[in-house]
C-alpha cells in the first residue's frame, strides 16, 4: 500500500507535469524525484504516470489516490493553521494564483488593509491567466468557473471592458490588442468586432496594454477598473462596456473553516468591493 510519503511525490508531479519543477517544489533533486515515482510504480505494479509531449500525465488508475492525497494535504494545512492561529508569533504561508491585473490593481494596493490576524501570513502570488483549477495554489482567482473537483467556488466580481485612448490622442492611429493566445476570450473577440482593421500591435499582458494605450495615440480595450487608475484615458465613443467577464474564487473544500483561508477570502472580497467604488491605485512596476 502506498504511504503518504509516496503520494506527495505523485501529487507534486501531477501538479507540475515536469520532473524538474516537481522536484524543485519539494526541495529535492530530479534523480530523487524520478526514483520515488519509480518506487510508487513498483508498489502499484504499473507506471503511475505517462510521458507525453507536454509533460508527465497521471494514469487513470491513480486519479483516486491523487484525490485522497490532495484531501489529506489540504486538511493537514487547515488543522495546522487552526493550531497556529492560537499561538502568538507563529507564521504560515498561502499561495494565491490570479491574473496579473488582479494582483496589481486589486490585491496589492489593499495589502496593508488586511486584518491584523493575517499579519503573520506570508503570501506567494503566481501569475495565472488562461489556466484552470488550483494547481499548486491554495486559492485561485480565475475567469472560468470550474466544472468539477472538490472545490468551493464563489463569484467575487464582474469585470467589464471598454475601448480607451489617451485624451488628445490622434484618431485613426491604430490599436493595440492582447496576443492571439487570448483570442478565445470575449475580451479579444469584442475588440475585433469593434475595430474595422486588424490590431497594429499585440502584447502579452493587460499591464502592457494599459501602459501602451496611456503612452501612445493607439486605442485599445481595457478592463474598466484598470483604466480608472489613469485619469488621462477616455472611452472611445461607442466603445463602452463591450464585454464582461465574471471573476471566480476557488479553493479546496477541505479548507473550509481554515482561519487563514477564511481571513484571506474576506480580504480578497473587500479588495474587489473597494475597487468597485474607488479609483485604483495601481502598483507601477517601473517604480516598484
Amino acid at each position: 500500500m502506498p504511504a503518504w510519503d509516496d503520494l506527495k511525490f505523485a501529487l507534486a508531479l501531477s501538479r507540475h507535469g515536469r520532473m524538474n519543477s516537481a522536484a524543485q517544489s519539494l526541495g529535492i533533486n530530479v534523480a530523487t524525484m524520478s526514483r520515488r515515482i519509480e518506487r510508487l510504480g513498483e508498489i502499484l505494479g504499473q507506471p503511475p504516470f505517462v510521458k507525453k509531449a507536454e509533460g508527465w500525465e497521471p494514469s487513470p488508475m491513480i486519479h483516486g489516490l491523487l484525490q485522497i492525497a490532495e484531501d489529506v494535504e489540504q486538511r493537514l494545512e487547515t488543522e495546522m493553521n487552526s493550531i497556529r492561529n492560537g499561538t502568538a508569533g507563529q507564521s504560515t504561508r498561502l499561495s494565491i494564483g490570479c491574473p496579473p491585473i488582479v494582483s496589481l490593481f486589486v490585491l496589492y494596493p489593499n495589502i496593508a488593509h488586511r486584518s491584523t490576524a493575517l499579519s503573520n501570513v506570508t503570501y506567494t502570488f503566481t501569475q495565472r491567466v488562461m489556466e484552470d483549477g488550483l494547481g499548486e495554489n491554495d486559492l485561485v482567482l480565475q475567469h472560468k468557473r470550474p466544472e468539477s473537483g472538490r472545490v468551493i467556488t464563489q463569484k467575487v466580481a464582474t469585470l467589464t471592458s471598454s475601448v480607451y485612448r489617451r485624451r488628445g490622442a490622434k484618431e485613426n492611429s491604430g490599436w493595440v490588442s492582447l496576443s492571439d493566445h487570448f483570442d478565445p476570450t470575449p475580451f479579444n473577440q469584442a475588440a475585433y468586432q469593434f475595430f474595422p482593421e486588424p490590431p497594429s500591435m499585440r502584447v502579452q499582458s493587460m499591464y502592457e496594454l494599459y501602459e501602451i494605450v496611456g503612452a501612445t495615440d493607439m486605442a485599445g480595450p481595457l478592463v474598466d477598473i484598470v483604466a480608472a487608475s489613469n485619469p488621462d484615458l477616455e472611452v472611445v465613443p461607442g466603445g463602452e462596456e463591450l464585454s464582461s467577464t465574471d471573476m471566480w474564487m476557488i479553493y479546496h473544500a477541505s479548507r473550509k473553516g481554515d482561519p487563514v483561508m477564511d481571513g484571506t477570502i474576506t480580504w480578497v472580497k473587500e479588495s474587489f468591493a473597494k475597487m468597485q467604488t474607488a479609483r485604483s491605485e495601481v502598483v507601477n512596476l517601473r517604480r516598484a
